[in-house]
């Protein structure tokens, strides 16, 4: 959300007067109405907002007419942008309607519950789409049973008629758990009329800076110390692993190659065959050779060298 859409200072209800250090409070929106329109979603919005149409907040539905005019028809002037409401919004409202009702001097009231534990920001919306003439719509604005403006003159606040106008307040629950805002007719105007076109109602975070129960956002989050300890914990874990890992690499690469120098199992050594086939010879040969007389190896190649030699010299069988 823009900075600019916020100003830091509101106007404070009972007692009256100036609230600062909006901007370092948080906000939650509760309530978003356009009043007097139908349901404006995220693509009627520059700012993805959604405002609900009033009807059901209505103290007294009968008591109301809606009033519209064309959205091209709204001028923003300084201070106020799409930002701040869309043209819609400002392009219908509700006006007082006495076609059910006796006394024509009455109040619009719009009834919302709330959370009595917290304050409320409060956004008026208005826009002098009625009158055909200045300074002839004069009205009172109330938030709950306090006076929030009195004979206000949307002509002589914006110098011209279709010109958004809007009041920021700040209000608490009133002592059955709900906020109520209301226009009426100001006792010394020639017409008894009143309008508004929006409002916002927002919850507004507490001394310990939340917005829901009584602990703060930092009172829940682990301690400075606590998140050291967690760090040593995991740091030292991952160390120990990696010497593990290391390790168990060492050992097999000190087992593989321990292997490749061992003898293979089974092998035997290569000697030439008897030129006359004396088998009793070459299997005393190959016994001797594989150990079978339990002989060293070297006097094995020894016996089986003078037994070839001895063949090869003086052969049976001839």
């Amino acid at each position: 959300m823009p900075d600019d859409l916020f100003v830091d200072q509101a106007l404070s209800l009972s007692p009256l007067a100036p609230f600062s250090g909006l901007s370092e409070l948080a906000f939650e929106t509760v309530y978003r109405l356009n009043i007097g329109g139908t349901l404006l979603t995220a693509e009627n919005d520059t700012l993805g907002r959604t405002w609900e149409n009033d009807q059901k907040y209505l103290h007294v539905n009968s008591s109301v007419t809606n009033v519209s005019a064309s959205p091209s028809s709204i001028r923003y002037r300084p201070g106020v942008t799409a930002e701040t409401a869309p043209n819609w919004v400002y392009a219908t409202a509700e006006a007082m309607g006495d076609a059910n009702v006796a006394n024509s001097n009455f109040n619009i009231t719009w009834v919302f519950d709330v959370d009595p534990s917290f304050s409320y920001f409060v956004r008026l919306h208005f826009c002098d789409i009625i009158s055909k003439a200045m300074n002839t719509l004069v009205f009172n604005v109330f938030i709950n049973t306090d006076i929030a403006i009195g004979s206000l003159d949307l002509s002589s606040m914006t110098n011209d008629l279709a010109l958004p106008y809007f009041k920021d307040f700040v209000s608490n629950a009133s002592s059955d758990n709900t906020l109520t805002v209301s226009v009426g007719p100001d006792t010394m105007a020639d017409i008894t009329n009143a309008t508004m076109n929006g409002l916002e109602i927002m919850k507004i975070s507490n001394a310990l800076k939340s917005l829901d129960g009584l602990s703060s956002v930092k009172s829940l989050l682990p301690s400075s110390k606590s998140n050291k300890n967690k760090i040593g914990i995991i740091v030292g874990s991952a160390a120990g692993a990696l010497v593990a890992l290391a390790f168990i690499g060492l050992c097999f690469c000190f087992l593989a190659r321990r292997k490749l120098k061992s003898p293979q199992e089974g092998g035997h050594s290569w000697l030439p065959l008897p030129l006359y086939g004396n088998s009793q010879t070459m299997t005393k040969i190959v016994s001797m050779v594989d150990g079978s007389n339990s002989v060293t190896d070297e006097d094995g190649e020894d016996a089986a060298t003078s037994a070839v030699f001895s063949q090869l010299v003086n052969p049976r069988g001839r």
